[in-house]
């Protein structure tokens, strides 16, 4: 029991860590612009929420991801 809360807690923390830069990539993908030489407030807190929900989407694919490897390895 042990061994499996260690392995979910390390793939939790991997998957947290790849996030954080898979979710550079998904605003990299988008190209936010602006017309102005410094952005204001409001792209500011645009810009965080769009990075939060990267981070989010990350998380939840690498877990769906490494799902479905777990299920073929299983079955094959």
């Amino acid at each position: 029991m042990k061994d499996i809360i260690l392995k979910e807690l390390f793939w939790f923390v991997l998957s947290f860590v790849i996030s954080l830069f898979t979710a550079f990539l998904f605003l990299f993908f988008l190209k936010l612009t602006t017309s102005e030489a410094s952005i204001n407030t409001v792209e500011k807190v645009f810009t965080v929420q769009l990075y939060m929900i990267g981070c989010l989407v990350s998380i939840i694919s690498i877990y769906i991801i490494r799902i479905i490897v777990k299920a073929i390895k299983k079955y094959l």
